[in-house]
């Protein structure tokens, strides 16, 4: 009689059998309260490794829910400097374009200022005008003490009391003089010359930027023409930015002003704190604008990029907490894995509250201080399944 022969899987269709058995519905079981506790499951040290488990201890605390939204970076209003001319003239050379990263005292543009042209004229005018009065003053204190000395003899007290007069009048006069060269002083030293401008000793004023920072517009150009308080150029300081979010109003109620913030830049998660939810929807989209304020030293952020983000709300629960990567669900039930001994871990029923950010809070099973499974606990899931299949 011939035997037939059992066909035996190959070692290619075996992985995808078992996963198969591990992901079958019939494989959780009956419900957990009725069933037998299952047996711990027990991973070598190499298995763990080659999982990646990790290990983490269960600690007490509390959980916000956060709110997830998409946000943009915008520079701070308050670091954003307006460069404006003193004067009006033409542009000799634009030094920078926008984008560019530039020193403190840089300079951005120059150009021959017509308004200090006209300045300088005026200073020397008022100038001799001082010099006049000087004069003026100095000839008629020199005939007021010479009639003084001859009063009473060749000069009467009337001719003393009359060029005495005309001296106080002369002396006024040089005041006045005095007054207008040191306006003029005055505008040299704080309208030509400030924090943003610097005059040259001819009629070329230079436009500086007074911080360190990114040249964000430019509106000159060579042989353009530059007048008083016209907007040449923006220059912002990026060492600190805005991370800006447009909530719907019911969604930006519960934000927490002074609240937490993570941001993520690539693989990057940068912290802060919300400071501020406007107190009313913009009339063009109806959302709220959230902003929080990031230090950015290294420039990685700038303005118009768009970033994912998550806002801590007013909604919190206390108890234990775990990574919620450590929860796997068995046979209808929220389980942990809790470290027994170094390659043993005990499948542990809890009951979950409040999972937020990538935490769980845990109502019930555990204790604080215990060690459970957190990353790699799915594959602690998957030897258990294949242990109550009557595997190995």
């Amino acid at each position: 009689m011939r035997r037939t022969r059992r066909a035996v899987p190959s070692a290619v269709m075996l992985p995808a059998m078992i996963l198969s058995a591990v992901l079958m519905p019939v494989a959780e079981g009956p419900a957990w309260s009725d069933a037998p506790d299952p047996a711990p499951v027990r991973i070598g040290a190499q298995a763990q490794r080659n999982e990646g488990l990790t290990v983490v201890e269960v600690r007490s605390g509390t959980l916000s829910r956060v709110l997830p939204a998409l946000a943009r970076v915008m520079p701070d209003d308050s670091r954003v400097v307006h460069i404006r001319p003193a004067g009006s003239g033409k542009v000799l050379s634009v030094a920078v374009m926008a984008g560019q990263h530039v020193a403190r005292n840089a300079t951005l543009l120059q150009y021959l200022d017509h308004s200090l042209h006209v300045a300088r004229l005026q200073a020397t005018q008022m100038q001799a005008a001082l010099d006049a009065a000087v004069a003026a003053r100095d000839e008629a204190a020199a005939a007021w003490r010479r009639g003084r000395d001859l009063s009473g003899s060749t000069v009467s007290a009337g001719e003393v009391r009359r060029r005495l007069a005309v001296l106080q009048e002369a002396q006024n006069t040089v005041v006045a003089r005095q007054a207008d060269v040191g306006t003029m002083t005055h505008r040299f030293r704080e309208e030509f010359n400030s924090v943003t401008e610097r005059d040259g000793t001819d009629e070329t004023s230079t436009l500086l930027s007074p911080v360190e920072g990114t040249v964000q517009t430019v509106a000159a150009s060579v042989a353009g023409d530059v007048s008083p308080g016209q907007d040449v150029m923006t220059v912002v300081d990026l060492s600190l930015v805005w991370i800006v979010s447009d909530l719907p109003p019911q969604d930006a109620a519960r934000v927490v002003v002074g609240g937490r913030q993570e941001t993520r830049i690539g693989d990057r998660r940068l912290l802060s704190r919300i400071g501020t939810v406007d107190g009313m929807a913009a009339p063009a989209t109806g959302l709220v604008r959230v902003i929080s304020a990031v230090p950015n030293p290294d420039g990685d952020l700038r303005p118009g990029m768009m970033v994912d983000t998550e806002l801590e709300t007013d909604e919190r629960a206390s108890g234990l907490l775990v990574p919620t990567e450590a929860v796997q669900r068995v046979a209808g039930r929220d389980v942990v894995f809790v470290r027994t001994a170094p390659d043993m871990f005990r499948p542990v029923p809890v009951t979950l509250g409040l999972e937020s950010g990538g935490s769980t809070v845990v109502l019930s099973g555990l204790a604080a201080g215990q060690s459970i499974a957190a990353h790699g606990s799915f594959a602690l899931k998957s030897m258990l399944l294949l242990s109550a299949l009557g595997g190995d």
